[in-house]
């Protein structure tokens, strides 16, 4: 959808905000979400992003899910479960329930997923959170067969799993969408074309009735879903906006009832409205170095860049002061260590920069300095912020590039990106080690090209550490090290930050900032 007219933008009555609402038209009844870019995907093994994840979560149920307060993990597609004592061992008691098309959905439909999660093949870049269980990490280097996974279906009720350790955030783990069951006979059939409205199965709240490219996505609630009866809402509309302008404008006239991102620009109106809602969020925003590039592999360009960033200034002038400034790379959470030492210091930055061998004088300038950033306003403003801090505390000079949110998935992914790019992750589960596993060698998500097989060795011994404490030292002394090394430059910890329709109920996220699209619904 193109951008509305600046003219328009200027002029539109804000106090409109308050009450813009009332009237809905030939929306009324239906859910309408922004919802960014235009989904890669909805394989939730082919998945990465926010919007994608968001869609997903509706269309597709694990073993459990989150209430709408998201607190904790209640009951999915498994009634019950125990856990054997030394928490190495997990028994799922399946409930009677069938996917979308009415086919009866069994435990051999989780072995069947989880393996294709884990299978080399499909190069899912979520698999390496499968390796907690049992024989994951051979079968993901190729050692062993997929169908050697510690995963096992007694019965068409039953479903289990075998752990090498025990691991205090398995059952989060099964709450996210990757973990979920995918029709695998459906897949099989129709290949690339499983995920069209006219193939797909699932067995969530919703299934996908259409699905018009960079126009909408619309879902309706599934009559065979379990807990059909409980879900209120009868159709969800996603709309592919990334302009946060056009999609603030289409809030304001009531053609979208819920807004997840908001212009810079507009944050000092809205954020004192009784429409915008925010809290804090298990995310960080920040910056990855392509560590494969000459002069960016060297740590000490790293740090220097990092250390001519001032993150509070950042927060202040573009984000209104909402976020909280970044001390390291995982967001604050309780029990975990915080590094209060400063990331900004331009006189240790020009002391890295010299180290680094590189300089502003000419003949010195590091190469191609530029950062890559898919299409959004607040990533341009950001960029900009950045790119005048280098200029100022390292008299070097940058460039910026933008693209479309697949363009920048790619080239990312494939380190297609000279110097910098920005990143954001949100942890997929309630802890550290969600962020810190990361930047192992060979994650799929990690897309700067940094290997360190120290580094690797303390995450693989802070994720087998029984004792909670010690556990979560040895996962601080990651992060350290991560720190010494620059591979990210972390720039700030996210706060959710939406507008709603008033008559939005249910709409709780949880830390990670998700929610039950099976509970939300507009009060008629």
């Amino acid at each position: 959808m193109p951008p509305l007219s600046l003219v328009i933008c200027i002029f539109f009555p804000l106090f409109m905000l308050v009450g813009c609402h009332g009237n809905r038209g030939s929306h009324e009844g239906t859910l309408i979400i922004a919802n960014g870019a235009e989904p890669a995907s909805l394989d939730v093994h082919a998945i990465t992003g926010k919007p994608e994840l968001r869609i997903a979560g509706a269309l597709f149920e694990g073993l459990v899910t989150r209430d709408f307060r998201g607190n904790h993990v209640t009951p999915g597609v498994a009634k019950n479960w125990e856990i054997s004592p030394d928490g190495r061992f997990y028994t799922f008691h399946l409930r009677t329930c069938t996917w979308s098309n009415g086919r009866p959905l069994t435990s051999k439909d989780f072995v069947r997923s989880w393996e294709r999660f884990i299978d080399p093949a499909t190069a899912s870049e979520y698999s390496g959170l499968m390796n907690v269980v049992h024989n994951a990490p051979a079968i993901h280097e190729k050692r062993l067969p997929v169908d050697s996974l510690g995963v096992a279906a007694p019965n068409d009720s039953t479903f289990t799993v075998k752990l090498d350790a025990p691991v205090g955030y398995f059952l989060d783990l099964c709450a996210f969408e990757p973990f979920s069951p995918v029709p695998v006979d459906t897949i099989i059939k129709y290949r690339e074309q499983w995920t069209s409205p006219a193939h797909i199965v699932g067995n969530g709240p919703f299934v996908l009735s259409r699905w018009r490219r960079n126009i909408d996505i619309q879902l309706v609630r599934n009559a065979n879903y379990w807990g059909a009866a409980e879900v209120k809402q009868e159709k969800i509309e996603f709309k592919p906006v990334e302009d946060q302008l056009t999609a603030y404008n289409m809030f304001l006239s009531g053609e979208v009832d819920w807004l997840f991102s908001i212009p810079p620009s507009r944050l000092n109106v809205v954020k004192q409205k009784p429409e915008f809602f925010s809290q804090p969020m298990f995310g960080t925003y920040y910056y990855i170095v392509n560590c494969k590039n000459p002069g960016y592999n060297l740590k000490e360009l790293r740090l220097a860049l990092s250390y001519a960033i001032d993150r509070q200034r950042i927060v202040e002038k573009i984000q209104k002061g909402i976020p909280l400034a970044a001390t390291g790379f995982v967001p604050p959470l309780p029990g975990y260590p915080r590094s209060e030492a400063p990331l900004f210091d331009p006189a240790l930055a020009k002391a890295h920069l010299l180290a680094s061998g590189f300089g502003p004088d000419p003949g010195k300038a590091p190469p191609k300095l530029q950062i890559l950033f898919n299409t959004a306003e607040t990533h341009r403003d950001i960029a900009e912020v950045v790119r005048q801090m280098w200029k100022e505390n390292l008299g070097l000079e940058s460039d910026l590039d933008h693209c479309e949110w697949k363009v920048y998935l790619e080239r990312t992914k494939n380190l297609n990106y000279p110097a910098v790019a920005r990143a954001s992750w949100i942890g997929d589960f309630p802890d550290p080690i969600s962020f810190l596993e990361l930047y192992t060698s060979g994650n799929g998500n990690n897309r700067t090209g940094y290997s360190n097989a120290a580094y690797d060795s303390a995450v693989d011994s802070a994720r087998s550490e029984v004792d909670p404490v010690l556990r979560m030292k040895k996962l601080f002394a990651c992060e350290k090290m991560l720190m010494e090394e620059m591979p990210i430059i972390p720039i700030y910890y996210y706060s959710i930050m939406e507008l709603r329709n008033p008559k939005l109920r249910n709409a709780s996220p949880n830390p990670l900032g998700d929610y039950s699209l099976r509970d939300v619904y507009l009060e008629l």
